[in-house]
């Protein structure tokens, strides 16, 4: 009897939030961003243009899913696909609702505020005789000759509307037949015809600047868009014919499909396939101006098969993720954020000193706050250095003009014996990938595609080095992707060790991935699929043993999301024993935080700020005697499933105490951070406490760290433990 008494209670049915409503949140905690006055204008834009873009990718993947599974489910009874399509409803609401306030901070508060600065988008009455000049001249030689419309003539096939290409949709008649102009004159005669705007030609053009050529116009610079430059000249494209309609849309499409992972050149050859059927996919977003009359739509909906549901009215700017770009032109007199460039790392020496630094100790960086520098001139050395034998390495993601890239070409070409594990499969930057891994198999390296039906998301380099003592190995392990460009925008960590133990284990991994090796117990590093969740798992676990009511446990973790229900299982049961649970969450959240009886001694907080929190740190207190572990993954079927992932232990002591003040400081956020509620929202923390921005004290340390010598991994900043819950 005594031993039924001791079981535990089951876990209450309910207990998982949904993925994807708990993403729509975080997005508009980006939202929020451009919302707020107390950031740089330019900084709110380019919040505003990072919320729409986010928003795509959720359409073109987690839309999509939803959309498939319904139609999966159609075949079967009514109830199986009533919470499919609740959902669906769910999503749409809360999107029109969010839409509401970003085509409003655009419209009545940062194009104003753009305005008084000086700088102005405009068309029609606003441009100047001699600006309408420019762009008649501008579409006459840059446009019109790559300009090509397509007719919509029933029942001959509709025109492709390829993904999230900005179009213009267009109604005619001929124009013996136009009368005043009105929709009801000729109807029988009416047409629709589509318009695709040249990709590649520049979202915006500057018509004017400096000085105001006439009194009644304003100095500073003035730029005309892209659709508005095209729809004022369309009699162009349709002599004989009156333009009675005009208006911008955008149709976004099913993006995520899978690949079969078989030989080399078929893989290359699926994700081909994969990219061209990435822009003629189902329909799941129909994005149309607000202007739009209902002809227009309705006959656009028709001819594109988009459902009433699907269609979403955008008040102000179609397709705005330029915005991120436009945020960024450097001639702009619109005030900044205060610049914080990444800073040199005092304690990696410069030049080829950096080999005997890392042999000395673990060197840990923090990204973008310290360079990334290190890396890249590690590999740049390694290319040219006479004693390194042998560089193996994972790409996932890389920029479009990679130093990674450039230094493994040159190793390769310098006789090195070069191994590159490139994921095809990286989402959006497969195109890309491709091309690197032609240029690199051309300059002699091996170039490996990873294990059938896993993606390769581990961030891992090694180099085999002779030295004076014999073989020495170096690697590096972060948890961001090797690319310079995002490495100033994301933030991320970088351990750069000659540790034996480690490094062994990076050459079994290799092995592992690239060959048919089976996995040797790891001594340090662990690797999904093969067994990280079961690690997690354990150090939860041994929380939940050592915890006591005059010594609790304590799991501190962070991660761009949490979706896994084993490991959130295992943390609500973790909160029962009373192990404090601290999570830092960025993005998509099913874990119920302060719910009694099952939560209520874990409290998960989500922070949005200039830098993408990427890092994923992992902190468990093992009864005074910590462990900290960095690396790839988040807690996510996918990631431990179905990738390769990778994390490390940190066993420096001096940069386990680093990792823990970066955990303190992000949780003691009271700017940008955000409590993360039960019922999935998020709320400003405690307005009465002294205003703290992690971020800002994180890019003062460093600047701090580069400038003196002395102690260089002592933080000022200490904050107040937390109190049992």
């Amino acid at each position: 009897m005594s031993a039924a008494k001791n079981e535990p209670k089951p876990l209450p049915e309910g207990r998982y939030l949904n993925r994807a409503l708990t993403w729509l949140s975080f997005n508009e905690r980006v939202l929020e961003e451009a919302l707020d006055p107390s950031n740089a204008l330019l900084e709110r834009i380019r919040f505003l243009g990072i919320f729409f873009s986010n928003l795509d990718e959720f359409f073109m993947i987690r839309v999509a899913a939803l959309r498939a599974l319904l139609d999966a489910e159609a075949g079967a009874t009514a109830a199986d696909a009533t919470g499919t399509r609740a959902l669906l409803g769910e999503i749409g609401a809360k999107v029109r609702e969010v839409l509401v306030r970003a085509n409003q901070a655009w419209d009545q508060e940062l194009a104003p505020a753009l305005r008084d600065q000086g700088v102005r988008f405009v068309s029609g009455d606003e441009l100047t005789a001699r600006e309408r000049d420019f762009l008649d001249r501008y579409f006459s030689q840059e446009l019109l000759p790559i300009l090509t419309p397509a007719s919509v003539e029933p029942p001959l096939p509709v025109p492709r509307v390829a993904n999230l290409t900005l179009h213009l949709a267009v109604r005619l008649i001929r124009g013996e037949g136009a009368g005043n102009g009105t929709a009801g004159a000729a109807a029988d005669a009416e047409r629709l015809a589509f318009v695709s705007l040249p990709r590649l030609s520049p979202r915006w053009v500057q018509v004017g600047g400096g000085r105001a050529e006439r009194d009644d116009v304003p100095s500073g610079p003035r730029f005309a868009l892209l659709e508005e430059i095209v729809g004022a000249r369309l009699g162009a494209l349709f002599e004989g014919y009156q333009v009675l309609e005009v208006a911008a849309f955008r149709v976004t499409r099913d993006a995520d499909f899978a690949t079969d992972d078989q030989e080399a050149e078929d893989l290359i050859e699926a994700v081909r396939l994969m990219l061209n059927q990435r822009l003629s996919g189902d329909p799941v977003r129909l994005e149309i101006a607000a202007s739009a009359s209902d002809t227009l739509t309705t006959r656009l909906a028709a001819a594109l098969e988009v459902k009433d549901e699907e269609i979403y009215r955008i008040s102000v700017l179609p397709e705005a993720r330029f915005l991120m770009d436009f945020a960024r032109v450097p001639s702009l007199p619109v005030p900044r954020a205060e610049p914080w460039p990444s800073q040199p790392v005092p304690d990696i020496p410069p030049g080829d000193a950096i080999w005997e630094a890392v042999a000395e100790r673990d060197r840990l960086l923090f990204h973008p706050y310290e360079s990334f520098e290190p890396i890249l001139r590690l590999l740049h050395l390694a290319a040219e250095d006479p004693g390194v034998l042998a560089i193996k390495q994972v790409l996932y993601r890389t920029s479009s003009s990679s130093e990674v890239v450039r230094a493994l070409e040159r190793a390769a070409q310098n006789g090195k014996q070069v191994t590159v594990l490139v994921e095809l499969q990286a989402r959006f930057d497969e195109e890309r990938n491709v091309a690197w891994a032609r240029r690199l198999e051309d300059a002699g390296a091996t170039v490996l595609y990873g294990l059938a039906g896993l993606k390769t998301h581990a961030k891992a380099l090694l180099i085999v080095r002779r030295g004076l003592g014999g073989i020495e190995r170096y690697a590096h392990v972060g948890t961001g992707n090797y690319n310079e460009r995002t490495a100033q925008d994301y933030s991320d960590l970088s351990l750069l060790t000659a540790d034996e133990d480690l490094c062994a284990d990076l050459t079994a991994f290799f092995n592992v991935v690239t060959g048919y090796s089976e996995p040797l117990p790891w001594r340090r590093l662990a690797m999904a699929p093969l067994g990280l969740r079961a690690k997690f798992l354990g150090l939860i676990q041994r929380e939940i043993e050592r915890s006591t009511p005059g010594d609790p446990g304590q799991i501190r973790a962070k991660m761009n999301a949490l979706v896994d229900r084993r490991l959130i299982d295992a943390l609500y049961e973790a909160s029962r024993a009373g192990v404090r649970v601290d999570l830092n969450v960025r993005g998509s959240c099913l874990l119920k935080p302060g719910v009694p009886g099952l939560s209520e001694n874990i409290r998960v907080v989500t922070l949005v700020d200039r830098f993408l929190e990427h890092s994923r740190i992992f902190e468990f207190r093992n009864g005074g005697d910590t462990e900290t572990y960095i690396g790839s993954a988040d807690w996510m079927p996918r990631n431990l499933d179905r990738r390769v992932e990778l994390v490390v232990p940190i066993v420096d002591a001096d940069h386990r105490a680093r990792l823990s003040r970066i955990l303190d400081a992000l949780f003691a956020d009271t700017v940008k951070a955000r409590d993360f509620k039960a019922d999935g929202t998020l709320s400003r923390r405690d307005g009465r406490r002294k205003p703290f921005r992690a971020q800002e004290q994180f890019w003062k340390e460093a600047r701090d760290r580069a400038t003196r010598t002395e102690d260089p991994d002592r933080s000022a900043f200490r904050p107040r433990t937390r109190a049992p819950a």
